[in-house]
């Protein structure tokens, strides 16, 4: 083997375990909530709704509402999916305790 062609497969070989020892190392960064804020008390969290589709559901903490957007991809626009009373759903529960 020529000496030219030892070092270009040494090199290549340095370049995929740098490459390896980065993609391990690399960890995409965490997404939280948004916690309450002062502004209109309002709660944004995103979340997955089908493989593939995220929806960002806004939560309204004065009139207990959640509502739903999800990005129609077809008219690239963001729709309302809807929305739903958190204050009925949650005293309404099976099984639950109701004050």
């Amino acid at each position: 083997m020529r000496k030219s062609t030892f070092l270009s497969l040494l090199v290549c070989l340095n370049m995929i375990l740098l490459t390896a020892i980065v993609l391990r190392s690399y960890s995409p960064p965490a997404a939280f909530a948004q916690g309450t804020g002062l502004a209109g008390n309002y709660v944004v969290v995103a979340g997955e709704i089908q493989d593939g589709y995220d929806a960002v559901y806004l939560i309204d903490l004065q009139s207990r509402l959640m509502h739903a957007f999800y990005y129609d991809r077809g008219n690239n626009a963001l729709r309302h999916g809807g929305y739903r009373d958190l204050e009925r759903d949650f005293r309404n529960r099976p099984g639950g305790r109701n004050p």
